[in-house]
């Protein structure tokens, strides 16, 4: 059985949950998840992030979190 792709987002942060690792993002339907920056995830960019947009993936299993791979998408 092939693997499935993660699946791309876009959002905007609204909250900051765990300093530099867990945030809350808001889609543009108003969905909210929370993206975890990993390891090979870029760094942010400053530390005040409310109204920053990320670009996001989520595993095709589970769409409650997300993980964040670019700022400023």
């Amino acid at each position: 059985m092939s693997e499935r792709p993660p699946i791309p987002g876009k959002g905007q942060v609204r909250a900051t949950l765990l300093e530099r690792k867990l945030y809350e993002v808001e889609m543009p339907n108003g969905f909210r998840t929370r993206a975890y920056l990993t390891g090979d995830s870029p760094p942010p960019p400053s530390t005040d992030l409310e109204g920053e947009t990320v670009e996001l993936e989520f595993s095709p299993y589970d769409m409650s979190r997300g993980r964040i791979v670019r700022w400023g998408g």
